[in-house]
């Protein structure tokens, strides 16, 4: 019985130039390689009934033989079919699409029945594949609505083009688009699948014309806008969008492609047409630009430098001397903002990935989503918060290649020059995270440490104590071993990172925490905190008003969870030392933040550079994520006990680095 992931097992063999093993079919599929060989074997008889072998070769791969030209074909008849022949199951992702495919391509109600007779299923499968469709639709802006005439979506025009464009996008990936723009045989099963859906748009032609005007991205849109048009659909934009449109630097080239389009396609093609054609180009044209064409405004690059700060807030990394970081972030907010204000949904088909693979990213990025709504007054949604973590993943990425240089490890064996050597090539093939160093016995092992220090002992024999980490190894460096190994490096590197910085208790003092401080408004408050760094002899009085200016002018940002402000400004505007303060107030002071006023307590920030602070603030963070310890400080009696609590979480913090170091 096919299924889609055998179907796409399937297919990459008929599109594979040679055998594949398994690990590598796992790899490209995304799933283990021990699940494929059971679909492997699953698939066997069923290929050999269509005049197919699947053939294993041992240590090779897998391959088909026979006639695959028949196999392909009757897969493509899979795709272009309304219902799925008796021998395949959809999974509920395909049964959703088909769904939204009818839906979409008709706007008269559909019987439930009728729905469940093409979908191949019962009533009660429609039913919750209903409840997913819905939810996919009311994302971009379409209600799903039932009545006594059947099922069908409703929206505005817009809203109905993007969801369209969108399900595109999910039914076809790029290389399948591609084919499709250049009318090639193998897309017929696909424009078969989205004729329901898009009937009027010859794809040949139209990949031409927009390969000659250079915007082959909007070709998706462009053959929506043509077959809505058709159909008798236009937009209905307001005076405000259309004077946008034609004052767009694209407008020019949105006025020669409609031009075009009308000459090619017999079609009439409103001025408003072309002013939201306009603003498309110009919106791409903004995410294809590339950090080094440097065309990021001003505002932007401030914007993404406050926001940088936020996230250095929530993962302890240095965001702000990361160039790319900084120039790929601000080249990305002013579309953001742009297709917030025009109302447009965008879908990210990488979120569940990322949210997976990136948890701590995805956090930080909820937290700019929420800074940049109070700023720009705009909800930021899921799929464009899932795009900012993607940025925030690359920096931290690019962080752990950036840390610290490989530990450098000693060797020490008991046995001869050919087991070293196996160890020493197994090390430098397995571990490229080492930097292996000399190869020494037992007995010269103090004396090479006392005149070459290195960072780690990997060892095949038992060692005499000398201050530095041992790992026990095989000579042969089994999977074990290397696991160790990995885990010794991985806390060295951490160590040495963490090693350079201050905790909380050092930076939070009885000299800077002060609690149940008077203030009317969120300027008294800063200027309160502000006091303590002033007095303690950690800032200039500059930097407290450049606290309230950088407040002032960026918004309530600063208000980094319920009831908690961290108010900063650059190092020049006048930190004489790395400081902070902690004020609770008496009465909470509203910030303007729409979710976390009003505010008790106040923490102000004076760093000297863009890293020698992170470790006190994510153990600032750590502290303030517990309700408990909030309780703790709202309700403490004086600053001894604030301090005791600040002691708590420096302390459990290196307790669990000792921890990883054993």
């Amino acid at each position: 019985m096919l299924n889609d992931r055998r179907q796409r097992l399937l297919r990459l063999l008929l599109a594979a130039s040679g055998p594949l093993p398994a690990t590598e079919i796992g790899r490209l599929l995304g799933y283990p390689a021990r699940s494929v060989r059971y679909d492997l074997e699953a698939l066997s008889d069923w290929v050999a009934a269509h005049g197919v072998q699947l053939v294993s070769t041992a240590g090779v791969g897998y391959q088909l033989e026979g006639e695959t030209g028949r196999l392909r074909e009757y897969l493509d008849r899979f795709v272009a079919a309304e219902a799925p022949p008796g021998e395949y199951i959809p999974s509920p992702r395909e049964r959703v699409r088909r769904l939204l495919l009818m839906l979409l391509s008709d706007e008269a109600p559909r019987r439930l029945g009728d729905l469940a007779d093409r979908l191949g299923v019962g009533k009660s499968t429609v039913h919750a594949d209903l409840a997913a469709a819905e939810s996919w639709a009311s994302r971009r802006g379409l209600a799903l609505v039932r009545g006594h005439a059947g099922i069908c979506l409703q929206g505005t025009e817009g809203h109905w083009r993007q969801a369209i464009a969108d399900l595109v996008g999910e039914l076809a990936d790029e290389a399948q688009l591609a084919l499709l723009l250049e009318d090639h045989p193998d897309s017929e099963p696909l424009q078969a699948l989205l004729r329901p859906l898009l009937p009027h748009v010859a794809w040949g032609p139209l990949g031409d014309l927009m390969r000659e005007f250079g915007a082959p991205e909007l070709s998706v849109h462009v053959a929506v806008m043509i077959s809505r048009l058709y159909a008798g659909h236009t937009l209905s934009f307001s005076p405000g969008h259309i004077s946008r449109g034609a004052s767009s630097p694209c407008a020019r080239q949105a006025q020669a492609i409609c031009q075009a389009l009308q000459e090619r396609f017999a079609i009439r093609i409103p001025h408003t047409e072309l002013a939201a054609l306009a603003l498309q180009l110009e919106a791409a044209r903004a995410v294809e630009a590339v950090p080094e064409t440097g065309i990021a405004t001003r505002e932007d690059l401030e914007l993404a430098e406050q926001m940088a700060i936020l996230v250095e807030t929530r993962l302890g990394i240095a965001l702000r001397q990361d160039r790319e970081f900084l120039m790929g972030l601000a080249l990305h907010l002013g579309p953001i903002a742009l297709r917030l204000r025009r109302g447009e949904v965008v879908e990210n088909p990488l979120l569940d990935e990322v949210r997976a693979k990136y948890p701590a990213a995805c956090l930080a990025a909820q937290d700019v989503g929420r800074a940049l709504s109070a700023i720009w007054g705009l909800k930021v949604p899921d799929p464009e918060v899932g795009y900012l973590a993607i940025h925030i993943a690359a920096a931290m990425e690019r962080e752990k290649l950036r840390r610290r240089p490989p530990p450098r490890a000693l060797l020490v064996c008991s046995s001869g020059v050919g087991t070293s050597s196996l160890l020493l090539t197994r090390l430098r093939s397995l571990l490229p995270e080492i930097q292996p160093g000399r190869v020494v016995s037992a007995f010269r092992m103090r004396e090479v440490l006392a005149e070459d220090p290195h960072d780690l002992v990997i060892a095949t024999c038992q060692v005499p104590p000398c201050g530095l980490p041992v790992v026990r190894v095989s000579p042969l460096l089994g999977e074990d071993d290397v696991v160790r190994v990995r885990r010794t490096a991985q806390t060295l590197q951490s160590e040495a990172w963490r090693g350079r910085q201050p905790v909380l208790r050092d930076l939070l003092t009885a000299e800077t925490v002060a609690l149940d401080v008077e203030a009317q408004t969120w300027e008294e408050a800063i200027r309160a905190g502000g006091a303590l760094l002033v007095n303690a002899g950690l800032a200039e009085p500059r930097y407290v008003e450049a606290m309230v200016r950088t407040a002032r002018e960026f918004g309530p940002y600063i208000v980094l969870g319920p009831g908690f402000a961290l108010p900063h400004a650059r190092p020049e505007d006048g930190v004489l030392r790395l400081g902070m303060s902690m004020i609770r107030l008496r009465q909470p002071v509203p910030f303007g933040h729409p979710e976390n006023d009003p505010v008790s307590l106040v923490v102000c920030l004076g760093a000297i550079d863009h890293e020698t602070h992170l470790k006190a603030l994510m153990q600032l963070s750590e502290l303030l994520g517990n309700r408990d310890a909030v309780a703790a400080l709202q309700s403490a009696p004086d600053v001894a006990t604030v301090l005791r609590l600040v002691g708590s979480v420096s302390g459990r913090a290196e307790e669990a680095d000792r921890g990883e170091a054993t």
